[in-house]
Order: structure tokens, then C-alpha cells, then sequence
């Protein structure tokens, strides 16, 4: 299997621009804690209760911006699948709701604020999420099933989209199953810049990118040898 590798759409990183917000009043080092936070629930969680109150953001923003994530890791699944080739409204759909399923229980905290040669930061820890490992054998099992009917003509008669859905459904509900359970990797702290001219601040945009790498481990699993897409 090809490791997953996530990055920012560009709707993704005009949103991030969007989100700087007058500062007046609050201290830098609650403030850019509180923001980032928001902002990392906003993203993985669809949670927009704070950002909306604390941050005077908007609520239409911050669904746009939960639905892009969720978009992107869907891609980065179906990629990661090998099911390009299969890919259709439907199977977007399925794995948008996997990958919502995957964020609900992303794990992160952010630290106050410091400043370090005259740029504030704050430390993330985003303890990676292991659902492709804890999903590997199974899928590959699966896969190796699903092989060995293609081979002995289950599937002569079925149309190629109904051949299409059932495959990647199968994985679907694999990853589903695991979210249920949650494994993590060792804690990654990421000192994640904020960018402040003095009136508004945001997150720079190449710390929420890695943020966003972070967010879900790489495959350590040797798939070397194995076919990992359907015949």
C-alpha cells in the first residue's frame, strides 16, 4: 500500500487566511492557545462552539472548512486504496462518514504561548491516530478474499459498479470498524508558528499543514509483497 500523505486544498488554505481575528484586549499567551485549539476542533471535530464564541468566527465558515477536511482525508483514503478507479459520488460519500467517524476522536493539546526571537508559538501534541495499522490485516485479508471470488467467478455476472461499491464498501466498513476503537502512536509535538502584524493573527499556514500530516500515522505495516487493490 502507498503511505498516506495528507496536504492542504487550496479551499483549505484561503479558510486558514479567513481565520485571523482582532486580538484587543485578551492575553497573547491564552489567546493564541484558545485559537489554535478552536481551530483544531473546528477541523477535526466539526465543532464550532467555541471558535464561533471565542474567536467571533462564522459558523457557515467553519462547517465549509470541517467539510474540507473530511474531503481531503476521504481522498487520501481512497488513494491510499487503490480505489481511484472505483471512486463515484456514493463512495466519496462513504468515506467522508469514515473519515468523520476517524476525527471524532483525534486527540490534541495545545500549550500557551511563547515567544521565541520575537515570533510567539505554541507546542501542539497530537497524539497520530493508528487506524492504518490497526485496519492493515484485515483489509489485506479482506482484499485476498475478495480476490480469490473474483477468481472463481462470483463476480462474472454482477455489474462493474455494483463489483465497484461492494469493494470499496468492504474497506470502508473495515476503517469504520476500528474508529470504533481507536489506537494511537506516540505523542508529536509540533511548535506550530503564529503569525501576528500587530492587529489580526492566524496559524501559519505550513504549521496547520503539518499539523494536518500529523493528525493520522503513516502505514508502518510491510505491504511490500502484497496486492493491495482488486483485480
Amino acid at each position: 500500500m502507498k503511505h498516506t500523505r495528507k496536504c492542504l486544498t487550496t479551499a483549505f488554505m484561503i479558510l486558514i487566511c479567513l481565520f485571523a481575528f482582532t486580538g484587543c484586549g485578551q492575553k497573547k499567551v491564552t489567546a493564541y492557545q484558545s485559537y489554535v485549539k478552536n481551530l483544531l476542533d473546528v477541523n477535526y471535530k466539526g465543532d464550532y462552539t467555541n471558535y464561533v464564541k471565542q474567536n467571533k468566527g462564522n459558523e457557515t465558515d467553519a462547517l465549509a472548512l470541517y467539510q474540507d477536511c473530511l474531503s481531503n482525508l476521504a481522498n487520501q483514503l481512497i488513494t491510499h486504496y487503490n480505489l481511484n478507479t472505483n471512486q463515484s459520488v456514493e463512495v466519496n460519500q462513504t468515506f467522508t462518514t469514515v473519515a468523520a467517524a476517524i476525527y471524532n476522536d483525534a486527540r490534541y493539546e495545545v500549550s500557551e504561548s511563547y515567544k521565541e526571537n520575537g515570533d510567539y508559538y505554541v507546542d501542539v501534541t497530537i497524539y497520530p491516530l493508528a487506524i492504518l495499522d490497526q485496519s492493515y490485516d484485515e483489509i489485506i485479508a479482506y482484499i485476498e478474499a475478495f480476490n480469490k471470488d473474483v477468481d472463481d467467478g462470483v463476480y462474472n455476472d454482477v455489474k462493474k459498479e455494483e463489483y465497484d461499491k461492494k469493494f470499496a464498501n468492504g474497506i470502508a466498513s473495515i476503517l469504520s470498524s476500528h474508529a470504533e476503537k481507536p489506537q494511537y502512536k506516540d505523542p508529536v509535538v509540533i511548535k506550530a508558528l503564529i503569525n501576528d502584524d500587530g492587529e489580526y493573527y492566524s496559524i501559519s499556514s505550513d504549521s496547520l499543514k503539518e499539523i494536518d500530516q500529523t493528525m493520522v500515522a503513516t502505514e508502518t505495516a510491510d505491504a511490500t509483497e502484497a496486492d493491495t487493490s482488486e483485480e
